[in-house]
């Protein structure tokens, strides 16, 4: 007779969402630190977590420059938070579909990728249209459908 024995289970690094202090386990409190406005340590904290400048944040996330500048002091707007929620969801998504591996997932970002028209994934985060073909690119991904 076979026995089940548990997987020892590894854990798991700080993920984007526990390291900039946002709860995702329930969507509505989301909803309303969105609404409230994030504040602008966050974008600093996403910044250090995913080893990207605050210049590559801003161009990837559409926020004009002087409205970062000045927000980062502060709080952002509804707007700009849904933007910033928006690049954390799928940078989260990829590091999961490269097993952890952060800097993978961030090549993979700025690679141009025949399955989005050869623009790179990154290049396309800054509308939902752009995100949400992402995250359906990483969907087929991890099902194993390349095309």
């Amino acid at each position: 007779m076979k026995m089940f024995t548990p997987a020892v289970s590894v854990p798991r690094a700080e993920t984007l969402w526990q390291h900039v202090g946002l709860n995702v386990a329930d969507g509505v409190l989301l909803v309303g630190e969105i609404d409230k406005g994030l504040e602008g340590e966050v974008a600093n904290r996403i910044a250090s977590w995913a080893h990207i400048t605050q210049s590559e944040l801003r161009r990837i996330t559409g926020i004009p420059s002087t409205t970062f500048s000045r927000n980062i002091k502060k709080r952002f707007s509804p707007d700009q938070s849904e933007r910033l929620v928006r690049f954390i969801r799928v940078l989260d998504r990829a590091v999961d579909l490269f097993e952890g591996d952060k800097l993978a997932a961030q090549k993979w970002l700025n690679e141009p990728s025949r399955a989005l028209g050869w623009k790179a994934p990154a290049d396309l985060l800054a509308s939902e249209s752009g995100a949400w073909e992402v995250m359906r690119l990483i969907t087929r991904l991890e099902h194993g459908v390349w095309s």
